[in-house]
């Protein structure tokens, strides 16, 4: 027996949160829009009643209402789930080591060797789920998959979802693997089905059977034969990686889809990511403009520069590649900013001429860093993002799938912590029993 890994994966994690939140909601179907009242977006997660009635992740409000009238729709709190999460991660820490958090409902840690034995193993999770239950609350519930290497462990957690336990070991390899569709394999994209495919490869047992040589083959690189290792339930390195960009999207609201509320928005992305860029130490050269024009017209736009930090040097090339836009486009829907070519601090060389004005600028942006880390990000701001500042609705807090904000850097909350704070505070909104 070797139970190394313990995967956790959140049961319908958004739901869940505003069902333990809100007791009149339980047991009901619900889906978390972005916003309320906009009959063109689409629900960012819904709760098990809601599944039931084949709405998740995607499907647009107006499909979601025809397939259960009675669904309730509520406005996605992006900081109320971080700060769960954050929550649930020290909850978990106190029983095992968290390697590593992956996403908002996702993290693993590694099974010391004492603990490894299926029944301690199996002990361990159920510890780690009456923790949660007590407390962050009963509706939020955790499936678990405990395996040999991560990649099996979570497969395991989505075998018995909601609130399922499943140990995985090499005896049961591969066979265990067959119930599942290619398509729920990470790793295993659209177009990788395609390849496979071409390869006599429609399904997992077929996959499980091929030789790494053809996996190796098919992938076009070592992470074929990462593949077929892992299947096999055995554990390799992991792969060291880097980060690779800074940057934010927003579908617009109603109130500014015009040229003034892009621009505005566009301004106040690129202030946060700069911030970001500033806190982890990152200096960018490549700055990427998109912009979604009506529902289809689909813009984008890129400019280089010398490696920097400077908000104000990033807002003038903002402004160039603004210039650059269709004129004689539809109002825009949906814009999006990203900082790439990314040099950390400890590799940057900095200029030979940089001048007492930069060296100015550059500590009056420090300043400005503290007062939002301290007040929130609305607390200050350059005039270009004014008009997206006084709305609430303008490129709020979102979570992505590899990035969870910090809620000192990046909520328009204040959640700063005092000198003497060790913790994360107690959510707020939450019934806790």
């Amino acid at each position: 027996m070797a139970l190394r890994y313990l995967f956790i994966d959140f049961d319908s994690f958004y739901a869940s949160v505003e069902q333990q939140s809100n007791p009149l909601l339980r047991g009901k179907p619900i889906a978390i829009v972005p916003t309320l009242n906009a009959e063109t977006t689409s629900c960012i997660a819904a709760s098990y009643e809601a599944k039931h009635f084949g709405i998740k992740t995607g499907v647009p409000v107006r499909q979601a209402r025809a397939l259960c009238p009675n669904i309730q729709f509520i406005q996605a709190n992006h900081d109320k789930y971080v700060a769960i999460h954050n929550r649930m991660v020290e909850t978990i820490h106190e029983v095992i080591f968290v390697d590593e958090v992956l996403s908002i409902d996702e993290m693993y840690g590694r099974l010391p060797p004492k603990w490894q034995k299926p029944k301690k193993a199996r002990q361990k999770a159920e510890t780690i789920k009456l923790a949660l239950k007590q407390t962050i609350g009963r509706e939020i519930t955790a499936s678990i998959g405990i395996a040999p290497n991560r990649f099996i462990a979570k497969l395991a957690s989505k075998m018995n979802k909601p609130n399922g336990l499943v140990l995985v070991d090499y005896e049961q390899l591969p066979e265990i693997l067959e119930a599942f569709d290619l398509s729920d394999i990470t790793g295993i994209g659209a177009r990788m089905q395609i390849r496979l495919k071409s390869h006599g490869i429609t399904n997992v047992k077929e996959l499980c059977q091929a030789k790494r040589e053809t996996l190796h083959r098919i992938w076009g690189s070592i992470e074929g034969d990462r593949f077929w290792y892992a299947l096999r339930g055995i554990s390799l390195p992991e792969q060291e990686t880097h980060k690779r960009t800074f940057g934010h999207s927003h579908v617009l609201p109603p109130k500014l889809r015009s040229t003034e509320g892009a621009f505005s928005t566009l301004h106040r992305m690129l202030e946060k990511a700069c911030h970001r860029l500033r806190v982890e130490q990152y200096f960018t050269s490549h700055l990427v403009l998109q912009v979604k024009f009506g529902f289809e017209w689909r813009w984008h736009e890129a400019i280089r520069c010398s490696p920097t930090q400077d908000t104000l040097q990033l807002s003038q090339l903002l402004n160039l590649l603004w210039d650059c836009r269709p004129k004689m486009a539809p109002n825009p829907t949906k814009v999006s900013i990203t900082l790439m070519g990314l040099i950390h601090a400890k590799n940057h060389t900095p200029s030979l001429f940089e001048s007492a004005e930069d060296r100015r600028r550059a500590q009056l942006q420090s300043i400005m860093d503290q007062i939002k880390q301290r007040y929130g990000n609305r607390s200050i701001y350059y005039g270009n993002a004014m008009l997206a500042q006084k709305t609430t609705e303008a490129a709020p807090m979102r979570i992505a799938f590899n990035h969870i904000p910090d809620l000192t850097i990046e909520s328009d909350q204040t959640f700063a912590k005092t000198p003497t704070q060790t913790t994360s505070p107690k959510p707020q909104g939450l019934d806790w029993d």
